[in-house]
């Protein structure tokens, strides 16, 4: 049984089964995603342990909006952000306070709405390509293709030019293993002692890293000059613009290619939906190329996107820091608490959702159903540190649905069983799936 909440207000309601010393870390090592959804009983405010530390979830809509939205200076991004800063530096992924803001107004409007349009085209073209490079009864690696296809989309919209031949394969298997030792280094328990004692860990680890930072270094060099890369280096050296060009493209494409394999996974488990999106495509778009014209009619294949990313939000867990004590739910909570939210049990809350696990993008349709609450549906987060490139990968998911879509059908090869893999973004394990061209 849970601790019942101190009857002062001052304590939320304690998550049970924590170990002494290691607190509830076995647990969410073990299964993060069916411990976080599992908190809710509990209260809108519950605390758990991480070690020996307290830190506490929110599950609530409004809490979670007023911790994003609230007045400046109450909360900071906390500790894994600090812990991430050997892949992304200074860099607007993970930036904080004042230098966030400041980088945020340099890099928002490479993003920004008036500046999608000229995105559109490249983004339509790179997803067509993809689909023509495949042939009939091919078995694909689904990750590794759309996660290459994600990166070249953010290296040439944002950038001027895809990848290098092969760089984008380095980044997708050099990411995981820089991924998991950033997680170690943040709450392993042996944290302290893992770059100080040689092992094959360190090696591999800090092997990728280097990769990773010399793909972003040939992006730049490539093509120092273009505008992108002009305008975030207004104000700043070398290495702040390889930081946000690293923000930019690592993170912004892992998320959207974690998306996309969930996305082709959940239609071929769902093979009438499947047929209804084609047919609206075959409408929409007929026997040529999608264009980004056609968004605007792609309904049901934006709603299908929004879905995938209500049961999948690509980043399932965020922290952030109390600045000082603050009063949340009804609790007061005390200087340093590490304070979490997760998309990922916010999007299955059935407050808000009708039969939440089941994957329903007519859910979306407003004659249908209410919206749900501001703050029950973040796949992008929001406030300050919301992504601002959250109507790009919108558009790009669209485009890259319909040209698939349009040509192929994706299914994972018999005797798969696609899995959540919790890692930094919410991307299914390994898989291999056939395509079978539309007769």
């Amino acid at each position: 049984m849970p601790t019942p909440p101190d009857p002062t207000g001052r304590r939320p309601a304690r998550v049970p089964g924590a170990v002494p010393l290691l607190g509830h870390a076995i647990r969410l090592a073990r299964a993060p995603l069916a411990f976080l959804d599992a908190q809710r009983r509990y209260g809108d405010v519950v605390e758990f342990r991480i070690g020996p530390r307290p830190a506490y979830l929110l599950n609530h809509p409004d809490l979670v909006m007023a911790l994003l939205t609230g007045p400046g200076g109450r909360f900071d991004r906390g500790e894994i952000f600090t812990k991430s800063r050997p892949l992304f530096g200074n860099g607007i992924a993970v930036a904080d306070g004042t230098h966030h803001r400041d980088r945020r107004r340099v890099v928002q409007p490479l993003l920004s709405a008036a500046r999608l349009p000229g995105y559109l085209d490249t983004m339509a073209e790179l997803a067509t390509a993809r689909a023509d490079s495949w042939h009939h009864g091919q078995r694909i690696d689904l990750n590794a293709e759309m996660a290459e296809l994600t990166l070249n989309v953010v290296a040439a919209t944002l950038f001027g030019r895809p990848l290098p031949a092969g760089a984008a394969s380095v980044v997708h298997h050099a990411l995981p293993v820089v991924v998991a030792g950033l997680g170690r280094r943040a709450y392993g328990p042996a944290a302290a002692f893992l770059d100080r004692l040689p092992s094959a860990e360190r090696r591999s680890y800090h092997t990728a890293l280097s990769d990773l930072h010399g793909v972003v270094d040939a992006l730049i060099d490539a093509d120092p000059h273009n505008a992108a890369l002009t305008h975030l280096s207004a104000g700043a050296d070398r290495r702040q613009v390889h930081d946000d060009v690293t923000s930019l493209l690592v993170g912004g494409s892992h998320t959207s290619g974690a998306a996309a394999a969930w996305l082709f996974i959940l239609l071929a488990r769902h093979p009438e939906l499947r047929r209804r999106v084609r047919e609206e495509i075959r409408r929409v778009v007929g026997d040529r190329p999608v264009e980004p014209a056609d968004l605007p009619a792609l309904v049901l294949t934006h709603r299908v996107v929004q879905e995938t990313l209500r049961l999948y939000p690509p980043i399932w867990l965020f922290p952030r820091r109390t600045g000082s004590a603050v009063e949340l739910g009804g609790h007061r909570l005390p200087p340093g608490a590490q304070i979490f939210y997760s998309p990922y049990a916010l999007h299955r809350d059935p407050r808000w959702y009708r039969n939440p696990g089941a994957f329903d993008p007519d859910r979306w349709d407003p004659q249908r159903h209410p919206a749900p609450p501001r703050g029950a549906y973040l796949p992008f987060a929001a406030g300050v540190h919301g992504c601002p490139g959250g109507d790009f990968a919108l558009a790009e998911l669209t485009l890259l649905t319909a040209a698939v879509t349009a040509a192929w059908r994706v299914d994972p090869v018999p005797g798969s069983r696609p899995r959540p893999m919790a890692a930094a973004t919410l991307g299914p394990a390994p898989l291999t799936a056939t395509v079978t061209a539309h007769s």
